[in-house]
């Protein structure tokens, strides 16, 4: 069946939709042909796709995240510092650097040892293993039995630039989600992944949640959160101690291109509409009781949604990024998994809860991928897409909890028996 008579059926079939169908069966449905499946995909990894296309076809350059680290290297290596707003080395295309002064000096030797080429050729072979592992991951390893309908919308956030580009942050979200599947057996792998990461992009440390997800006793959990969430404050804190003549540049650096420029698609986005500025007494105060509020819905669902232990840990993992108030597009690839239990969980609000938070989330996505496909320029809006996420996410928290209040109430009395465990394959 090709493409466009699998189209063709699938406006049949919409046609025909029920009242009552909620919005994950009538995809079903529709996408029920190998085609029909294959067109949602094309459609929702175009402004990927697109993106990849449009930069080759425009001849524009590729990982320039790396050509940044490189020219720092470079620059460090004369003496000289590397927070030029506007870069220039011969044969790269740098973006201006926003990390430590450290981590030029750490990567100058390298590339004295093997070369520009060589150098790159590693970062690129680190970003594709990466991206593969965390689209398996998203795709295949995490609730095999569930139907792939349920992640694929998520995608349609993803642009082709935070590939191209070669963005460090993927290569690090890889090492934590190495780390996570290890949790069970020992948790000192995944702290290591997600503090060696915060010290290229501190709001890693959000992922540290995880630990307060799993399925453990809460004083181990607590415990151990609190030491990690120490660990990383301190390690970065070194950074900034000793970021030597250079550390008011960095400073500089990070105000006009993370806060100002480019502040993402969440908290910080939110609030530069309303003009206040990321380092405002009023911005952090809302900042904090956002991340404190969204953390404790996440943190409620993992503890009362019948999670099993991987599930908690996907979950907690995806709503660590929400926490997160720099998001930025790419960390969207763990939010997958984090959908598929989420609209899961909607069937615990009751039938019509069910059916029409199904239809609230699959209108969000189709928006953003239409946002995306329509015009480039209208990316700005993408955070007030991330935002009605999350406040689908609390409403979906608030309504679960609302209906499973009772057992909920007699199991903090310590009255309850142990519940039974679903699983998102169901």
């Amino acid at each position: 069946m090709s493409f466009l008579s699998a189209a063709q059926r699938g406006l049949s079939l919409a046609g025909k939709l029920s009242p009552a169908e909620d919005a994950i069966s009538w995809l079903k449905r529709v996408c029920g042909t190998t085609a029909a499946r294959n067109g949602l995909i094309l459609a929702f990894t175009l402004p990927l796709t697109a993106g990849v296309i449009g930069r080759i076809v425009k001849g524009r350059p590729w990982l320039v995240d790396f050509d940044a680290y490189a020219c720092a290297a470079e620059t460090v290596g004369r003496g000289q510092s590397p927070y030029s707003l506007t870069p220039v080395c011969e044969g790269l295309s740098p973006t201006p650097y926003v990390y430590a002064p450290q981590i030029a000096r750490a990567f100058a030797p390298l590339l004295d040892l093997i070369g520009h080429d060589a150098a790159r050729g590693l970062y690129l072979l680190g970003l594709c293993l990466a991206l593969a592992y965390i689209g398996w991951v998203g795709m295949i390893k995490a609730f095999p039995k569930a139907s792939p309908l349920l992640r694929i919308p998520v995608y349609g956030v993803l642009t082709g630039s935070s590939i191209a580009s070669g963005n460090i942050g993927i290569i690090l979200h890889g090492l934590i989600l190495c780390g996570l599947f290890q949790l069970d057996r020992r948790r000192w792998p995944f702290i290591a992944a997600v503090i060696f990461g915060a010290l290229f992009k501190p709001t890693l440390l959000t992922c540290l949640l995880v630990l307060l997800c799993q399925d453990r006793p809460w004083r181990s959990r607590l415990g151990v959160g609190l030491a990690a969430g120490v660990l990383g404050i301190a390690a970065y804190a070194t950074l900034v101690l000793t970021a030597g003549a250079w550390g008011d540049d960095w400073k500089a650096s990070l105000a006009q291109i993370v806060m100002t420029e480019q502040p993402g698609i969440g908290l910080l986005a939110w609030l530069s509409w309303t003009g206040l500025t990321p380092d405002a007494p009023l911005s952090m105060g809302l900042a904090l009781i956002y991340m404190a509020g969204v953390a404790l819905t996440g943190l409620l669902i993992a503890e009362f949604g019948r999670l099993n232990g991987e599930e908690r840990l996907l979950f907690g993992l995806g709503i660590a990024q929400l926490v997160n108030p720099r998001l930025m597009d790419y960390d969207i690839l763990y939010v997958a998994p984090c959908l598929v239990i989420l609209l899961r969980l909607t069937r615990q609000t009751g039938r019509t809860g069910y059916r029409w938070l199904s239809w609230a989330f699959l209108a969000l996505f189709t928006g953003i991928l239409l946002i995306n496909l329509l015009d480039g320029d209208a990316i700005p809006i993408i955070p007030l897409s991330v935002l009605s996420f999350t406040l689908l996410l609390t409403t979906t928290a608030g309504l679960m909890l609302w209906a499973r209040r009772g057992r909920i109430r007699t199991g903090l009395s310590g009255q309850a028996t142990s519940l039974p465990v679903a699983t998102a394959a169901e």
